[in-house]
């Protein structure tokens, strides 16, 4: 049965610069699932269920059984499913803004690890949403901040626990952090704290590419979240990804996408 399920329309100054809260739920007993693997929402959502067991689906990283406690991060137009025949306890909520995009492009929320079994649930899950039920029941802008807080929280809450299986994923995750910053190799290693050669061969070994080719697609997944979630005009994002001249960076991202940003945003806004 579903326990509760509520919507609020965001704030549009948290969802063009910060974090909105959309809506929340709770959910406990057996889940059917959305059809296939084929449901696509327009935002970010986690889920995190607390009992039972289940399976998540989607084409990039196909079926993954999940046992609770785990956590489910939902990217935006990503085709996926996740159902529970057994039942399991699942608390969701729904989010999008500014903040988000740059969450992800920092390596926060990683689409290749969508799911996170072991993880670690906040001993007061029940009341944090509790008390986002309340805020995004209740008018006015002190709720929105509300439910934007507590939002955060548990986004941070969500992948607090999550580890690196390897060194290599460790550096990549390092580099994605700071991909945003004027370096060179050397200096992107100092500051991961690797030599240049084994920052070479991490990233290698995970992503199959350069550290200048991953700091380019981080640059530019980070872009199209931006383009796509805010009305930054191309100038800032270009500035807040890494470029200082929107110029370049319009030619590349146009080499990279297929589109210019300008189109991407027309075709992606959300």
């Amino acid at each position: 049965m579903t326990d509760w399920a509520i919507y609020s329309q965001s704030h549009p100054l948290l969802a063009e610069h910060g974090l909105a809260c959309l809506g929340a739920g709770r959910h406990t007993g057996p889940s059917p699932g959305f059809g296939g693997g084929r449901r696509r929402l327009g935002d970010y959502a986690i889920v995190f269920v607390s009992s039972g067991s289940g399976v998540y689906r989607d084409p990039f990283v196909g079926p993954i059984e999940v046992e609770a406690p785990a956590t489910i991060q939902v990217f935006p137009q990503r085709p996926h499913d996740y159902a529970s025949p057994n039942g399991w306890t699942e608390h969701w909520v729904l989010y999008s803004g500014a903040t988000v995009a740059a969450f992800e492009g920092m390596g926060v929320l990683d689409r290749r690890r969508p799911v996170q079994l072991g993880a670690r649930l906040p001993d007061d899950l029940l009341g944090r949403f509790r008390a986002l039920h309340d805020a995004l029941g209740r008018p006015g802008w002190r709720a929105a901040v509300d439910a934007s807080m507590l939002t955060q929280e548990l986004l941070a809450d969500s992948v607090a626990g999550r580890a690196a299986s390897t060194a290599g994923e460790a550096t990549v995750a390092a580099v994605q952090a700071d991909a945003a910053l004027q370096l060179d190799v050397a200096a992107r290693a100092s500051l991961v704290g690797v030599s240049v050669s084994t920052l070479r061969d991490h990233v290698r070994e995970v992503t199959g590419g350069t550290p200048n080719e991953l700091v380019i697609g981080t640059r530019i997944d980070r872009a199209c979240g931006l383009l796509a979630s805010t009305t930054l005009s191309v100038q800032a994002v270009a500035a807040s990804v890494g470029y200082d001249d929107p110029a370049y960076f319009s030619r590349l991202f146009t080499q990279r996408v297929g589109v210019g940003p300008a189109e991407f945003r027309k075709r992606h806004r959300r």
